[in-house]
């Protein structure tokens, strides 16, 4: 009787097979990365509308004001001053959300763009104990104080630089539909860490500095999300500092010791 038998695959198909394999890898795995990467830019642009909702409900009810940003000092029966934020503890649990102690962990955490990985790592493990004493993971470009500021919320404008010369006037208005009203109210973070001599750097020990990095250009920004006072959000693409090496929509606005932040955008003075 005629037995038959089995054949297995030769090496050289294995090869083959295993060759097959590892070009459709290939091919995938950046689309899938794209893919990834243009959800987490659809969220960012989700939080920032929820933002928009919640500072144009807010400035109805306030005769035009933004939420106040900063300290809030406040004495307690003892006599003893204890230092809130006008941020946290007035505006985001009625306007913006329920306080929530494991906000920190989530990575659709509505105070941070899903892309921001510098504060999530330099903090990592308290993050929730700075995000309730102030740390928010946006640029607000509304009632700060043109001085130093020590609380969550703003920072501190020591010059304004010629790629926007009324950032100052955009940071620190407290009215809405004022004279800069086409000036974006909320943007993602855009800096680098530099004082003006020398490159820029855009990462800090091996981590992205700004929001929506290109990890193929050393954290150098791919663009940015911003909210206006109507409530549209808009992508600008890249960075521009100064045209010496980057030529994106997003100018350079600000220096805060150090930190050269970007939000200045075509078109708007």
């Amino acid at each position: 009787m005629y037995k038959m038998q089995k054949k297995g695959f030769t090496l050289v198909e294995l090869l083959v097979v295993i060759s097959i394999i590892a070009l459709l890898i290939s091919i995938i795995m950046p689309a899938l990365s794209k893919v990834k990467e243009k959800a987490r830019d659809v969220l960012c642009a989700t939080n920032m509308h929820q933002w928009g909702l919640a500072v144009r409900t807010y400035s109805v009810e306030h005769d035009g004001y933004f939420p106040p940003m900063g300290e809030d000092p406040v004495r307690d029966s003892a006599g003893l001053v204890w230092v809130t934020y006008t941020m946290q503890h007035y505006f985001f649990p009625k306007y913006l959300f329920r306080l929530d102690e494991k906000a920190a962990e989530k990575r659709n955490n509505i105070l941070f763009c899903p892309t921001e990985e510098f504060h999530r790592t330099l903090y990592k493990g308290d993050l929730q104990s700075y995000i309730d004493n102030g740390l928010i993971g946006y640029d607000l470009l509304f009632g700060n104080d043109a001085g130093p500021l020590s609380s969550g919320g703003g920072y501190e404008i020591n010059y304004t630089l010629p790629t926007c010369p009324n950032a100052l006037n955009w940071v620190t208005r407290k009215k809405m539909d004022g004279v800069y009203s086409r000036a974006p109210i909320i943007g993602d973070v855009l800096q680098s860490d530099s004082i003006g001599i020398g490159p820029d750097i855009w990462n800090l020990w091996g981590v992205p500095i700004s929001t929506h990095p290109d990890k193929q250009k050393e954290g150098v920004p791919r663009g940015g999300y911003f909210l206006f006072e109507d409530g549209h959000v808009k992508w600008y693409k890249g960075i521009d500092n100064n045209g010496l090496n980057l030529h994106g929509e997003i100018g350079i606005s600000a220096d805060e010791g150090g930190w050269l932040l970007y939000f200045a955008l075509p078109g708007i003075r």
